[in-house]
């Protein structure tokens, strides 16, 4: 498992809010204030724990000459030149007289646009100032950082805020090491569609014996035909491909499957501020694992199911 605070990221994607079961719309008060005391409430986390987590985090990165300033009334996005092979982090530090807004208080959204992709990065909101990571640049480009509310609209604060980019240029071994990591998420989505396409192939085969047995049967009840009709809307429908987003600042466990530990399915993990994809069925469940594969979260599928994302704090799961 890696132990590295910047890794590949494979596709774009969107991004998402809770809940475990998506139902009937929820007031985005109530759900914003569900998420803050779920997340620890970050706008509130003192001084200390921000420049804990900025030390924990620009870990073996050296600060750039590239500083910006916004304002939390309307901020505007972060742009720097990204070099091949070099990972960025963002620290951000509210000014005298600034604050965080109700926009800010379950956390915000640090969304990025490198030259070959697009992803989300953390840990995000701490205190009086913010980290965010945009990975490593697999290409030279301008990146692109945006912030925004994780739920609702409200404003994210007021008054300004610095930002100051830091960088650290990957050596072979880190390299060697994102690159197999890579290639790992690639083949398990490969190995997981394989199987997806045999269980698919298994179940036209049972859909196709049903209706050829249906067909063979006599037409002269008529109850028949509404037990075909029922047979026929509880068919399974095909899979649905998933776009799985983490904002987690390490690499996390991750089952696929009804019950994480004892149940039958797929343990895998997912790296840190990384979005592959994923192909599901619907009614299928993906979980966030403890490291002993104790369920933590988990998410069910639904066939509008499009995204699900993996938090900051490692430990919850969203969709829409």
């Amino acid at each position: 498992m890696s132990h590295y605070r910047f890794a590949a990221v494979l596709l774009l994607a969107p991004a998402c809010i809770p809940p475990m079961y998506k139902a009937q719309p929820v007031d985005p008060a109530a759900q914003r204030a569900a998420m803050a005391q779920s997340m620890g409430y970050p706008t509130k986390k003192s001084p200390e724990e921000l420049e804990q987590a900025i030390t924990k985090n620009t870990e073996k990165f050296k600060p750039t000459g590239r500083k910006g300033e916004t304002h939390l009334e309307a901020p505007e996005p972060f742009v720097f030149d990204g070099k091949t092979g070099t990972c960025y982090t963002v620290v951000m530090r509210l000014g005298e007289n600034a604050a965080w807004g109700l926009g800010a208080e379950a956390g915000l959204k640090f969304d990025f646009k490198r030259p070959e992709i697009a992803g989300s990065g953390g840990p995000g909101v701490i205190g009086p100032g913010a980290v965010a990571s945009v990975g490593c640049a697999e290409a030279d480009g301008p990146i692109t950082l945006t912030m925004a509310p994780m739920i609702g609209a409200d404003p994210i604060g007021s008054g300004s805020m610095s930002m100051q980019l830091f960088s650290h240029v990957l050596t072979r071994a880190e390299r060697e090491h994102l690159e197999a990591d890579k290639q790992r998420q690639i083949a398990e989505q490969r190995e997981f569609a394989a199987r997806e396409r045999e269980r698919e192939a298994q179940e036209q085969q049972r859909r196709d014996r049903e209706a050829q047995e249906r067909r063979s049967r006599p037409s002269s009840s008529g109850s028949s035909g509404g037990g075909s009709s029922g047979g026929g809307s509880s068919a399974p429908s095909g899979p649905v491909s998933v776009t799985i987003r983490s904002s987690c600042p390490k690499t996390v466990p991750v089952f696929y499957g009804n019950k994480p530990k004892y149940g039958s399915g797929t343990q895998s993990s997912v790296s840190t501020n990384s979005v592959s994809s994923h192909s599901f069925r619907e009614g299928d469940m993906m979980w966030v694992t403890d490291e002993s594969g104790n369920g933590l979260d988990g998410f069910t599928v639904t066939r509008g199911t499009s995204t699900i994302e993996i938090d900051s704090s490692c430990s919850r799961l969203s969709g829409r």
